[in-house]
């Protein structure tokens, strides 16, 4: 079985937790996905970039649905 890919600076994320209070504010969602090449994100979903990864985040919760590590 394979372990779950965890994200950010301490690898303290991964998918289904709550996204850290300290990346919760605007400077870290990423509005230029295609910039970044990652896909569009769902309805009520965004992209924050936590260091060097990226996690999609539900936006009224704050639960990690997805995580994508920029090794």
């Amino acid at each position: 079985m394979r372990a779950a890919a965890r994200a950010g600076p301490r690898h303290d994320m991964r998918r289904g937790s709550r996204l850290s209070s300290d990346y919760r504010s605007q400077q870290y969602v990423v509005n230029d996905w295609r910039g970044h090449r990652l896909s569009a994100p769902p309805r009520g979903q965004h992209w924050v970039q936590t260091g060097n990864d990226y996690v999609l985040v539900a936006i009224a919760t704050g639960i990690i649905a997805q995580v994508l590590l920029n090794n």
